[in-house]
């Protein structure tokens, strides 16, 4: 998730080319093939490690690794019952109750704490299938957020937290970081929220606004999703457009989001 702000931003492009660039620029042209095929817009992609792993962020806070990309490549056809919020092809199980061990670094402070608590809590009210539970062990758990340095966007947007992509092999994606220059040492009124969003990638859901990021993030209109290939599903029963206040809004504009009744019919559909 990032940070909302409005600003100008003066950029310069470099042209310099040589027949020893061409390997690279081939295998980067097949990387943005692949991930475009997902159904993300490649234009802001950029690369980034994300917990000692190389890979790129997509959307402003969805890191991806080629194993995970492969995985979803994978996994592209839709499932039967979601032709038609958005969620990923790639879910946790649906067909029974599963309990998520979520870990939260003991860096953050008590009242970070109180956050990840809410966040929590609100999975859990809804009273669907899955169950999450907070973990003392990094090791033990199915879901661990960190409190790490997140350098900005490379057009200087400030950058919340990122996912570790979506499920794998039926399991959450792990970990989730949380930038140290926003949330080190204070606790903003948008925390829970951030978390929530972030665990939301985890278990498969893509961004609400993800046809127009301006919706939430401002400036010019950017598309996510190109509706003829299959990464982002409908979701039955939620409106089509971006829903003001819903927790998986691409950018936050400071305040906390608790789920709307489109966010809660989305969740209580997938799982």
């Amino acid at each position: 998730m990032l940070f909302a702000c409005l600003g100008t931003v003066l950029l310069m492009a470099v042209s310099c080319q040589s027949d020893a660039d061409e390997p690279q620029t081939t295998e980067q042209s097949i990387l943005e093939s692949q991930i475009a095929s997902l159904g993300f817009v490649t234009e802001a992609m950029y690369e980034a490690e994300l917990d000692g792993k190389k890979g790129v962020v997509v959307e402003g806070d969805i890191f991806l690794d080629k194993a995970m990309i492969s995985d979803l490549l994978k996994e592209q056809q839709p499932s039967d019952d979601l032709e038609k919020h958005y969620v990923t092809p790639s879910l946790l199980p649906r067909d029974r109750a599963v309990t998520v061990d979520v870990f939260l670094d003991p860096s953050f402070s008590s009242t970070m704490r109180a956050a990840f608590n809410e966040a929590l809590n609100r999975y859990n009210e809804l009273n669907i299938n899955l169950t999450f539970r907070s973990v003392s062990s990094e090791a033990a758990s199915d879901i661990a957020i960190l409190l790490r340095d997140i350098p900005n966007t490379p057009q200087g947007n400030v950058v919340l937290g990122r996912s570790a992509g979506f499920p794998r092999n039926g399991r959450p994606a792990t970990p989730i970081t949380l930038n140290s220059k926003v949330f080190g040492s204070r606790t903003p009124a948008d925390a829970p929220t951030v978390i929530a969003h972030e665990i939301g990638h985890a278990i498969g859901f893509r961004h609400t606004d993800l046809f127009d990021r301006s919706f939430s993030c401002g400036g010019e209109p950017v598309n996510e999703q190109d509706f003829s290939n299959p990464g982002a599903l409908f979701v039955p029963g939620t409106p089509r457009g971006p829903e003001n206040g819903s927790w998986m809004l691409a950018c936050s504009d400071g305040s906390d989001r608790p789920f709307t009744a489109a966010d809660r019919t989305a969740l209580r559909f997938v799982y």
